[in-house]
C-alpha cells in the first residue's frame, strides 16, 4: 500500500513494487508548499470519481492506481493509489503538474495531523 513520507519541505507518495507497475511510474514527490487542502474521506476510491486513465490501472472494487484526468472540460489531473473501499486522504495541490493526490490508507488521520499541525 502507498505510504506518505512527510518532511518539512516535501511529501512523497512511496509506492509498493506492484503499484509502480500498475501506475507506470515510480514514487511521486511534491513540495509541501503546493498542498492547498487536506481532506479525510471514508472511501478513497469513491473520492477519485470518474476520469480518463492517462497512465493508470483500474480493477473495480480492487484497485485504481495511476494518473487520471477529468472529462468535465477542466482537464484536472489526479494521482491515485486506492485499494478496496477503505478510508483515505485527498491532497489538493496548486502550481504543480497534478491537481490532486488521492490515496487509501488506514493512516489518513495521522497524515492529516502531520500536514495540518494545530
Amino acid at each position: 500500500m502507498a505510504e506518505l513520507k512527510i518532511t518539512e519541505q516535501r511529501v512523497t507518495v512511496e509506492l509498493d513494487w506492484w503499484e509502480k507497475v500498475v501506475a507506470r511510474r515510480s514514487h511521486l514527490t511534491v513540495p509541501r508548499r503546493a498542498i492547498q487542502a487536506v481532506t479525510l474521506v471514508d472511501d478513497a476510491c469513491t473520492a477519485v470519481g470518474e476520469g480518463r486513465r492517462v497512465s493508470a490501472t483500474r480493477v473495480r472494487g480492487l484497485t485504481y492506481t495511476g494518473t487520471i484526468t477529468t472529462e468535465d472540460g477542466s482537464r484536472s489531473s489526479s494521482f491515485v493509489a486506492c485499494h478496496g473501499r477503505g478510508p483515505g486522504i485527498v491532497l489538493e495541490l496548486k502550481d504543480v503538474t497534478l491537481d490532486r493526490i488521492v490515496i487509501s490508507t488506514a493512516a489518513a488521520h495521522r497524515y492529516a495531523a502531520l500536514l495540518n499541525p494545530a
